[in-house]
């Protein structure tokens, strides 16, 4: 029982001195994001504007969790009349997130986990629903450098491909969905933050 009690003891101080060391860092995340596969790189040809709020809190030596939200939105135009169309899409981000120091202050890292998305389409067209409205759970994958720069500023630059697959039925009669759509894509940034 004392070996018990003196091995938790242990545990726990050693434990104490680990959370003293914990250095969790908060970024800010503007990115360009775009469409890779049709129909959506053809409605939104020009890809759209990002952003991230992510944190990222150490587990272990090299090992974060991270958790991120973010907001997108593009805009573009229907394929056959032409008008316009705008999509919102809300992630939510969980994940693990290697990190590798070298020469003190530079960071590779990537991060994956599961993701959750809700998005909002609106259309201006009177052959398609006006809005269109749904979520549902996929994968996310990032990687990139941060440098750590004086009084604790993170500097950096990241890409991110997410897979949001989601089956998009109309409402409206007499209007055909091919099905399951795939809303996620490729985001390039910058990255700017805090390390604690």
């Amino acid at each position: 029982m004392y070996k018990k009690i003196a091995l938790l003891a242990a545990l726990l101080c050693a434990l104490a001195q680990y959370a003293s060391d914990v250095t969790p860092w908060l970024e800010i995340k503007p990115s360009y994001f775009f469409f890779p596969v049709s129909p959506m790189r053809d409605i939104y040809n020009d890809g759209g504007f990002e952003i991230q709020g992510s944190i990222s809190v150490p587990v272990c030596n090299y090992l974060d969790f991270y958790g991120s939200i973010g907001y997108r939105e593009a805009w573009g135009h229907a394929l056959n009349s032409c008008e316009k169309t705008s999509l919102t899409i809300i992630p939510v981000d969980i994940g693990l997130k290697p990190i590798f120091n070298f020469c003190e202050r530079f960071h590779y890292f990537f991060a994956i986990g599961p993701r959750y998305f809700h998005f909002h389409q609106h259309n201006n067209s009177s052959y398609v629903d006006c809005t269109i409205n749904g979520g549902g759970i996929g994968l996310f994958v990032n990687t990139g450098f941060n440098v750590l720069l004086a009084d604790c500023l993170l500097l950096g630059f990241f890409g991110e491909y997410s897979y949001e697959k989601k089956t998009v039925c109309s409402n409206m009669p007499n209007v055909f969905s091919n099905g399951s759509i795939q809303v996620g894509g490729f985001a390039f940034g910058v990255s700017l933050g805090y390390a604690f």
